[in-house]
């Protein structure tokens, strides 16, 4: 009996019971079925072997197994088969149960660490969910951008009459990148942006948003970035203010220069000529009429040089008669002097501009043409001006040898052009145009200048 005995010791050892010390009640589902399954598993075998036990050593009276009994150790035989199985899949419900809450506590602490990170960024972050378009997520940066409470967060940023262009119109919904990034996807990189806050004032900022997509590639949220601009934007303004003031400045002291030329200068020139064509009749010698002749020749010369030199400064057809009456007359001079063809279709100037819109183009296409003489040794010449959606396009283009752009060869040439350039495009853009040159090796240039009608939205 002793190794019957051991046997049953030893089966009962497989099946101790679990300790339940500090188990988390989350996860007891599973330990408690297991645990159930298995003090009916220990009780279950108990029996069967007390039973088997009992009728073959135990009895009083030896004797052969019935038919009760089979079906009896049979019954018992079945219950421990299922009762272990039941203990297997508590098992692995149990685990299941671990592995899933493991899984929980991971998102819910890199949920905490996404917060905290969102939290320090130094710029306006927030995620906005796409099935309904509101923000779920957002620092006290962006909220501080926008001069908004908690409450009230949840319809910005995709909301009209909120932001506004460069130019002054206003954003609809559907342009906001936030929106666009939800619907269609798209990823927008510094997108500056003018803002109405909540506080009513107004503000600049650089815009970035992107979408965020599940595992299946669809467009779950989306996720926007603003950096405040405000300062640095009215620190420019402030600048070109200032910059405005001294090309005004500028160019009032060229108009005055240029009229002492043309009244004081001008005249100076006009009444020695004639005072030594007043010298012929007296004059008998042919050597001394000769020489009167040359100092006359050079009195001229000197004043078509003052006149030229008076209409670069300031040309009085600017004032007098306009830009378009203005540039035609700059382009004839400018064809005559250097022995090229030229036309000019400037319909597109009939449009009001401001006395400073109308310098700036004057003074580009002054530019252009300077170029053209220097550096392209063209054969014709074309300035064209064209008005449409409230901006003025003016091209110049010639036929000249061009040059390449990109190639980082550095020469006088070169450095000259880059320096007519920028001056034109410095130009333009403090009254809010903008340039773009065409040009290629052997295919000569064309600059196109931009200009709105209207001003830029400011501060």
């Amino acid at each position: 009996m002793a190794p019957h005995r051991k046997r049953v010791l030893v089966m009962s050892e497989t099946f101790r019971f679990p300790d339940l010390r500090g188990m988390d009640p989350a996860r007891n589902l599973g330990g408690r079925q297991k645990l159930i399954a298995s003090l009916t598993l220990t009780i279950g075998f108990t029996v069967l072997v007390s039973k088997v036990l009992w009728v073959s050593f135990l009895s009083p009276t030896y004797r052969r197994y019935g038919e009760e009994d089979w079906l009896l150790i049979f019954a018992l035989s079945l219950i421990v088969m299922l009762v272990f199985a039941l203990v297997r899949s508590a098992g692995r419900v149990a685990a299941s149960e671990a592995e899933w809450q493991d899984v929980q506590r991971a998102l819910q602490e890199s949920q905490a660490r996404l917060h905290a990170v969102v939290r320090s960024l130094p710029v306006g972050v927030a995620v906005a969910e796409a099935s309904s378009h509101r923000i779920v997520l957002s620092n006290d940066q962006f909220r501080h951008l926008w001069r908004v409470s908690d409450s009230e967060q949840v319809s910005i940023a995709t909301g009209a009459d909120l932001g506004y262009r460069q130019d002054g119109r206003a954003y609809e919904t559907k342009d906001w990148p936030l929106a666009r990034a939800l619907e269609n996807g798209e990823v927008t990189l510094d997108k500056e942006i003018w803002i109405k806050r909540g506080d009513g004032t107004r503000g600049c900022v650089s815009t970035n948003a992107a979408p965020i997509r599940d595992e299946n590639g669809e467009i779950s949220a989306a996720v926007v970035a603003l950096t405040d601009i405000t300062d640095r934007k009215a620190a420019e303004a402030e600048r070109d203010r200032l910059t405005r003031r001294l090309l005004k400045a500028q160019e009032e002291e060229r108009l005055r220069i240029a009229r002492e030329l043309h009244d004081e200068l001008g005249q100076d020139l006009t009444a020695l000529s004639l005072g030594l064509k007043s010298l012929e009749p007296v004059l008998q010698d042919d050597a001394k009429l000769t020489k009167l002749a040359e100092l006359r020749a050079i009195v001229e010369h000197m004043s078509v040089e003052v006149h030229s030199t008076a209409s670069s400064l300031r040309p009085t057809s600017l004032t007098d008669l306009g830009l378009r009456q203005a540039l035609d007359c700059l382009v004839a001079s400018w064809a005559e002097r250097l022995g090229i063809a030229a036309d000019a279709h400037l319909e597109g100037l009939d449009e009001q501009l401001s006395d400073e819109g109308q310098v700036v183009i004057y003074r580009v296409v002054q530019e252009a043409l300077t170029n053209i003489a220097k550096h392209s040794g063209a054969n014709s010449v074309s300035v064209t001006a064209q008005w449409a959606d409230g901006i003025v396009r003016v091209a110049v283009e010639d036929d000249g040898r061009g040059f390449d752009p990109s190639d980082p060869t550095p020469n006088e040439d070169k450095h000259m052009k880059s320096l007519g350039l920028s001056g034109m495009r410095e130009r333009l853009a403090l009254v809010g145009g903008y340039l773009s040159v065409e040009t290629a090796p052997g295919q000569g240039t064309t600059v196109y200048a931009a200009l709105p009608t209207s001003p830029s939205f400011q501060l």
